[in-house]
């Protein structure tokens, strides 16, 4: 009877954790996987490269009542120097507030008839957007899982340096749903 128990426990555990590892070969090779940036140091003897990739199947709507977005997704970092090559994995809930886009400050700024540092100070600090970073997992190139102790953050996503990376990302995310930028969205 026992036996049968751990059996049934054993099976249990099997059927619900989850699988996320992810090798190089899978991220470059599958459709499903969407180069969304990539970074290489323009430094001289820079031997380091970034790669971020967009699970497209793993993209999902939570929230749709314009002019509030939320999008959830799974985005994979790939890190490779002669010393270390790294794959983190980690889920991303974007909130947009289309209300912020450049295009509807542009044309608010329009109307008001506000200077042009006015809407340039308003889209450095309002981009409308912003995401939450749940870590799901830090593997090696060939898929081994490696520790990893990071948590979960949540960050505004700046249109500025060094802030781009997420804002490639969190725009990439918005195309890849309703087949327009964010930052084309005008709300009037």
């Amino acid at each position: 009877m026992l036996k049968r128990f751990f059996m049934i426990m054993v099976l249990m555990l099997a059927f619900t954790m989850p699988s996320q590892a992810i090798s190089i070969q899978e991220l470059t090779s599958s459709p499903q996987f969407k180069v969304i940036y990539e970074v290489t140091p323009d430094v001289p003897n820079a031997n380091e490269h970034t790669t971020w990739y967009l699970d497209t199947s793993s993209i999902e709507v939570l929230e749709y009542s314009p002019p509030m977005y939320k999008i959830k997704a799974t985005v994979y970092n790939a890190y490779q120097s002669p010393s270390k090559k790294v794959i983190y994995s980690d889920s991303w809930i974007v909130s947009y507030d289309t209300r912020q886009s450049l295009a509807s400050q542009v044309y608010r700024a329009k109307q008001e008839g506000a200077s042009l540092t006015t809407v340039i100070d308003a889209a450095q600090t309002k981009t409308g957007m912003m995401v939450t970073e749940d870590p799901l997992g830090k593997l090696s190139f060939d898929g081994q899982s490696l520790p990893s102790q990071v948590k979960a953050s949540t960050h505004a996503i700046l249109r500025t340096a060094p802030n781009t990376t997420r804002y490639e990302i969190a725009d990439t995310l918005f195309y890849e749903v309703y087949r327009m930028h964010f930052e084309d969205v005008v709300v009037k």
